[in-house]
């Protein structure tokens, strides 16, 4: 298996990867949606509560602000030696004490870890009127996509890989030469790499097959990542595949043990 980075930046990682099946590819993209552990809100204890918004409404709103994690400094609570009671390896708390006339952002969270805060500031919260007060402690831990959406780090697709041929025929060219995709055309000729970089060569086969012919590598993928802003990119990716390291040796470790339960009773007999 061999991973190739094709593009990063703080939205996007574009990386290709070969030596995989289709069964493979999708594990891997399911594994970083679902099964990568984010920081997100789970509780909020509310002793002051004056604006518009009921309760358990200000609560989901909190709940779903993208909260940047620290996956080196916690553990998730049924890893962690508390045995899932609660202590400051697996979950920490931020506090909001404010009064109106004013509109709440998420800037005004005040978390107990600098590390451990909303990734946007600018996100509202609720409005408050007059001498209307807020007073709030919520609980951040650690969880999975697989449990609630507000665990999910962010977006993920793969395809295979692409492999096109080009017909740089003058006349072809000049048919099409005002319909097709800027970025395509290098002079008078398309332009692989440009084509390729820019993911064209569906456009320009819908604009004539003349011009190109698509094949598809089956061993061969492109993964995009798009998070949300709890993780880096590479980070999504590489907590993933640790996620997926230890199922299968809790996997392996079970098997194992269930083997022995059989031999055991076996020997009984």
């Amino acid at each position: 298996m061999e991973i190739k980075k094709i593009k990063q930046d703080d939205r996007k990682f574009i990386f290709e990867i070969s030596g995989i099946n289709e069964i493979e590819a999708n594990t891997l993209r399911r594994s970083i949606i679902a099964e990568t552990p984010v920081m997100a809100i789970t509780e909020v204890e509310i002793s002051k509560n004056d604006s518009a918004l009921y309760d358990e409404i200000l609560s989901h709103r909190l709940g779903l602000v993208p909260i940047k994690t620290d996956s080196k400094s916690y553990n998730l609570k049924e890893r962690c030696t508390c045995k899932g009671k609660g202590c400051a390896k697996c979950q920490t708390t931020l506090s909001l004490e404010v009064k109106g006339p004013k509109t709440i952002y998420t800037s005004e969270l005040k978390s107990k870890d600098p590390e451990v805060k909303s990734v946007f500031d600018n996100i509202p919260i609720v409005k408050l009127t007059g001498e209307q007060e807020i007073k709030l402690v919520a609980t951040i831990e650690l969880g999975k996509g697989k449990d609630h959406m507000k665990f999910s780090p962010g977006l993920v697709v793969y395809k295979h890989k692409p492999k096109i041929k080009l017909n740089n025929d003058s006349k072809l060219i000049e048919k099409y030469k005002n319909i097709l995709p800027e970025k395509s055309l290098k002079g008078n000729k398309l332009d692989e790499n440009s084509i390729l970089d820019n993911n064209l060569y569906e456009a320009i086969d819908s604009i004539s097959q003349e011009l190109i012919k698509i094949e598809y590598s089956k061993g061969e993928f492109i993964f995009t990542i798009e998070p949300f802003g709890q993780l880096e990119p590479k980070e999504m990716l590489t907590n993933a595949i640790n996620e997926l390291d230890y199922k299968l040796d809790e996997f392996s470790k079970k098997l194992g043990s269930s083997k022995k339960k059989t031999i055991k009773k076996i020997l009984k007999k």
